[in-house]
């Protein structure tokens, strides 16, 4: 199985997440316009102790050495990834879905 997830960022970076589960390990590629998130990290895996995400997990350790500003997607929608590569979210309601936005509006 993978799971690929395209997302247009609001500082304006392009960045795909490409995560394929082998085993108890998920595997996750990242391709991206955005400096910090290259830095962040393009290829790493995860493990079943790292579905709950908390303080002891890979995307706290990364996101301590290469900090990313507060309001970045990558981390959340690697786990988002993640958790659909390990059934945790349904391929099928996601698939449905198709494209999930979010909209600024009235902003004064």
């Amino acid at each position: 199985m993978t799971t690929e997830i395209s997302l247009n960022t609001i500082c304006g970076h392009k960045t795909k997440i490409i995560a394929t589960k082998e085993g108890k390990i998920t595997h996750i590629h990242i391709k991206s316009s955005c400096e910090k998130v290259r830095k962040w990290g393009l290829r790493f895996d995860m493990g079943m102790e790292d579905l709950m995400g908390g303080p002891e997990g890979i995307l706290a350790k990364k996101s301590q050495e290469n900090p990313l500003t507060p309001t970045c997607y990558i981390p959340t929608t690697v786990m988002n990834a993640l958790w659909l590569e390990n059934e945790m979210i349904s391929k099928n309601l996601a698939k449905k879905m198709g494209k999930m936005e979010i909209v600024f509006e009235k902003l004064e």
